[in-house]
């Protein structure tokens, strides 16, 4: 789901600003997915989307997420997963960014 299309250029900072910080999962890119499924799922449910449908109507959503009811919303799902949630995420799963090591340089011996 490529939410940068979706939303304002103040609010994909925003959105992106929340997910740098690792606040509560380096997964919560997926929250915010499930989030926005959640939101919508009467529609999706009761018209029973295919996968196709599915995804012509998020790209549809232009203009209409309320970004900070949705960050809220997977800050709750986040929370109300904890750990059981965490196991669940398959191994290798992309984070929303790397996790930062404390190194920004490739360190290079000296000869």
């Amino acid at each position: 789901m490529n939410l940068s299309r979706e939303l304002e250029y103040e609010q994909t900072m925003r959105l992106w600003e929340v997910l740098w910080t690792h606040y509560l999962s380096e997964h919560l890119h997926l929250y915010v997915c499930v989030a926005i499924l959640k939101r919508y799922r009467g529609k999706i449910m009761g018209e029973q989307m295919d996968f196709d449908t599915l995804l012509k109507f998020i790209n549809e959503l232009s203009g209409q997420i309320e970004l900070d009811a949705i960050l809220r919303d997977a800050e709750a799902l986040c929370i109300c997963a904890g750990e059981n949630g965490a196991a669940c995420i398959p191994p290798g799963t992309v984070p929303s960014l790397p996790v930062d090591n404390g190194l920004f340089y490739s360190q290079q011996d000296d000869e």
